[in-house]
Formats: C-alpha cells, structure tokens, sequence
C-alpha cells in the first residue's frame, strides 16, 4: 500500500468528532471502558492540556454540523442499538503519536490503533478495497457561516513553506512566485495534473523535474517524501507530487535550483533551525480561522461580531463555547516553532479519518 500523508493540529481536532464508535462486543462490558485510538504523526509544540482543550471543542461543535446535515459518516444509521446502549460505557479516546508514516500504517493493520487520520486528498489517491474514508463533507451552497469556519478553517490545512524569520527575503520571494502561478492558471493546471488526474488513476504520482541553473544559487528544501499526491519520494530518489511540482515551478520563476533533502516528519524543523535547508514543506490551520490573528482589538472585535451577525442562536451558543477553549487569534501558529515564518498558501485541504473496511463492516453489522 502506498505511505500516507501527514496532518498537523486540525488533525488532532478531527479525531474528537469522527472517531470510531465502539462494538457491540466492546459495549457488553459494561465495568470495563472501551479505549478507542488514533494514529497521528508526533507534533511539536502543542501541550497535553492544549490537545484536551481542542478535542472538548470539537466534541461540541461536531454535533452541531451533524444537526445540520454539514458532515456525514458511514455511520449514519448503522450504528448497533439496544435498551440499554445509554447504560454502557463510552468509549475514551486517545491519540497514538507515530515518529514515521509507515509506522503508523503498520500499527493499522495490525490492530494496534483504530483509525488514522489523512488529507482528503490523499484518502481519495490511496482509496482501495481494505481502507475506507469515515467520513464525507457536504458542500451545500447554503452552508451558513458557523459551517464554513469549522470545516473550511479549524478543520482544514494550509499548505505553504516554512521558513526561519531572518529569511524574509527567500519568503517575500517564494511569495511572488505563488501569485504569479496562481493569476497565470499554472497552479491549476498543477492541481489537475498531480492531484485530480493522480487520484483519478490511482498511479503513483507523476515525477517533477527539478530545475537546474548552472552558476545559480541553490535552494534546500526539506520534504518527508511521503505524501501522495502531495509530495512523493521514491525508492530511486526521484522526486514527485503536486507540492514538489509547485516547488519546481517557483524555483524556475526564481531562476534558482531546488534541492529536495528527505527527512522524516519530527527532523524537518530541526533540519531548517540548524540551517541545513532554506526551507520546508509545512502545514498550518486554513487562513480562515487566522483572520482574527491582528494585534488590533478594534478589528478583532469587528471580526468576531460580523461573524456572530450570521450565526443562529444555537450556532452562537456553540461558538461562544469553542471560543472559551480556542484563541482563534493564534490557532494558526500553534504548531510552529518558535522563530520561524511561512509563505502565502498555495493549497488547503480538508482532514478526515480513514479506518480498516473489516472495521467499518462490523460495526455496520453491531458485531
């Protein structure tokens, strides 16, 4: 099977809401509780009681978008039922923290964790028969404004490159280079090639030829190299994906060569603080739960009272409450060590949790 992708903090926050509801077999216990478990690759700057704090918050805002039909499960009237469910014991949930992916697949299939959480992206590249999605969005047109910055902020991801904050120059420049891609069409064209047409075929994700300046300067990019479609590593050392195509394309902009250098998810931050590279692949909470992240208390408040105008009463309750558990002002940067900065956005994605199919069909069928 092939290596999936890594998450960052809005990943913790999903397992919260889709995270696998224990069996019939489990439930029968009643004295003992049931311990459900997700695979997530090791984050590095969030606490304990910060990951509780989020994981309550989603808990409660994960009813309010089933409420309103925002997300679905496979679960959805399928889940096993009896007199006495509400006597038996809910299952507690706990995160699993694996160094490397494969590692975390292998825990999977044998058993050792109960789902895994990846990019939409990359669930749709390695859908197959033995793994299967938890759960789907639904993109209504109507989707109201509570909606919209839980799943397309707090629950997607950013894309971008990161970069340490005396390089401002290599960031103003990576900067210039995504608008142009994205005014032109060729960011486009990139995400049809490597993403749309890669998970369509369920072919490995097509390789990207570097550039190479004679005499020109030469930029170090860390990559973990195993995020179909995102960015891809092969057994040869050919680079791939849509990430390293973007990554080519603003190195020719830039007239510089882009050197990829594996490492594993944990080593990119130490690679760039130790100046081993000029920059790494990273991804940070979407941009729209970020617009509250001003110094301003005037616009901050502006901000916050132009999104309640457009929330339900029950919304507002439910958003007063996520608000007493996350500073939306520096929910974006948690995750971010310490001296660093990142460049525009050049993609986001959303983050659903994919489990076993034999897992899925037991407890459609309450075994």
């Amino acid at each position: 099977m092939k290596k999936l992708v890594s998450v960052s903090l809005s990943a913790l926050l999903t397992l919260s809401l889709f995270c696998v509801p224990v069996t019939a077999e489990e439930e029968t216990a009643a004295e003992e509780v049931p311990v459900r478990k997700t695979g997530v690759l090791t984050m590095l700057n969030i606490t304990e009681d910060e990951m509780e704090a989020y994981e309550k918050a989603l808990r409660t805002a994960g009813r309010q978008l089933r409420e309103e039909g925002a997300v679905e499960t496979v679960f959805n009237g399928n889940r096993p039922s009896g007199d006495n469910r509400s006597s038996r014991p809910r299952a507690e949930h706990e995160v699993v923290y694996y160094d490397t992916l494969d590692a975390m697949l292998m825990a999977l299939n044998a058993g050792d964790i109960d789902n895994m959480l990846v990019y939409e992206s990359t669930g749709d590249y390695i859908d197959s028969p033995e793994l299967e999605a938890m759960v789907q969005f639904t993109d209504a047109d109507d989707q109201g404004h509570f909606a919209e910055i839980i799943k397309n902020g707090i629950m997607s991801n950013d894309f971008a490159f990161m970069m340490m904050d005396d390089n401002t120059a290599l960031r103003d420049e990576f900067n210039d280079a995504i608008t142009a891609i994205r005014e032109d069409g060729t960011l486009d064209e990139l995400v049809e090639e490597h993403i749309n047409k890669a998970a369509a075929d369920k072919s490995i994700t097509p390789a990207v030829e570097l550039p190479s300046f004679e005499d020109a300067d030469t930029i170090k990019v860390a990559v973990t190299g195993s995020l179909p479609p995102m960015d891809y590593v092969g057994p040869d050392g050919a680079p791939a994906g849509f990430s390293t195509a973007v990554l080519a394309e603003i190195g020719k902009r830039l007239g510089k060569n882009i050197e990829i250098v594996v490492v594993d998810s944990v080593g990119r931050a130490a690679a760039l603080a130790s100046g081993a590279v000029d920059a790494v692949f990273w991804t940070r909470t979407n941009a729209s739960s970020n617009r509250l992240a001003t110094d301003d208390e005037e616009t901050k408040k502006e901000l916050i009272e132009k999104g309640r105008a457009q929330m339900s009463d029950e919304e507002l309750e439910v958003f007063d409450q996520l608000r007493e558990e996350i500073d939306f002002s520096s929910y974006g940067s948690m995750d971010m060590p310490e001296g660093t900065i990142i460049t525009d956005s050049y993609y986001s994605d959303r983050i659903i949790p994919v489990t076993l199919q034999e897992t899925i069909d037991k407890i459609k069928a309450g075994q």
